[in-house]
């Protein structure tokens, strides 16, 4: 690890008391500013350059550490909070966004004029473009910071991009598969969605906390109102849950169009969205059975 940024976080924080909030945002910043300078370290740039380029993206630390008393903000006074931590969006950011948006619009379109028949382009031509959108704008994004989250590390984001991929993938397949009704289309979309499904889940249970500071104590100020964070063994199992309902959802789709044919068959994907709904709202708005 890159020893200046250990020698700049020690003079940040020196005379201050390091409180457990204050050590966990030492040691966020620590892996933040270590994981930006081995990136510019790849590119070419000499430790101590980038250490002082990954030290200067970050801002002043002291803000950082002034923003940790939050746990009482409301009303406007959060409101205040979150205005003077706002990071603009770059134009080049907003440039390309609409632009892979348009084209995912474009192409969503598209597929839905291929399986009725309106327009006669190759099957793989818009499920391709619309996935291959959907995993750029993924990617991109997430190398992005905004105001409340640090930018992730190049290969996390592209790992991200590339399951968004797989899945949009996966779905617009499905969406082929009225236009052609060629079973091997479907089987391979089925498969696509799982494996999209499973690559987020092992993603989100793998990924390390790049929540800012002082959206972190705004967070915990409303927990109170959020079950799931109170209770995260209730938030895993919704999490297989939904993954159990989808899965089904799919595969009963799958079967009811080779059995039933497609008048039918949208209804499991309805039934699944419903299911989950309820799913949701019950784990959510548990009833106290101590009452």
């Amino acid at each position: 690890m890159n020893t200046s940024i250990h020698r700049y976080l020690d003079d940040a924080f020196a005379g201050i008391e390091l409180t457990p909030d204050v050590q966990d945002l030492k040691e966020e910043l620590r892996g933040s500013l270590s994981a930006r300078a081995e990136e510019l370290e790849a590119k070419g740039t000499d430790a101590a350059a980038a250490a002082a380029a990954a030290v200067s993206e970050l801002g002043d630390i002291r803000e950082l550490i002034a923003s940790l008393d939050t746990t009482s903000l409301t009303g406007n006074a959060a409101a205040d909070l979150v205005a003077r931590n706002r990071v603009k969006p770059r134009p080049t950011f907003v440039s390309v966004a609409v632009i892979l948006s348009l084209l995912i619009a474009a192409a969503g379109t598209a597929i839905a004029l291929v399986a009725v028949h309106v327009v006669d382009v190759p099957w793989w031509a818009s499920p391709a473009v619309f996935a291959i959108a959907v995993g750029a704008l993924v990617d991109y994004s997430l190398r992005q910071e905004t105001s409340q989250h640090y930018r992730l590390p190049s290969g996390r984001a592209a790992a991200f991009g590339i399951t968004a991929l797989v899945l949009a993938l996966g779905l617009a397949f499905a969406g082929a598969f009225f236009g052609e009704g060629q079973l091997g289309i479907l089987i391979a979309g089925i498969v696509l969605v799982v494996v999209g499904i499973v690559g987020f889940t092992w993603l989100g249970v793998t990924q390390t906390n790049r929540t800012k500071p002082w959206a972190l104590e705004l967070q915990r100020s409303y927990a109170a109102e959020d079950r799931f964070a109170q209770d995260p063994a209730a938030a895993a199992r919704f999490g297989i849950y939904t993954v159990v309902i989808w899965i089904s959802g799919l595969a009963l789709f799958g079967v009811l169009s080779l059995t039933v044919g497609f008048v039918w068959s949208w209804l499991a994907l309805v039934a699944t969205l419903v299911v989950f709904f309820l799913v949701l709202a019950r784990m959510l708005f548990a009833v106290d059975q101590k009452k």
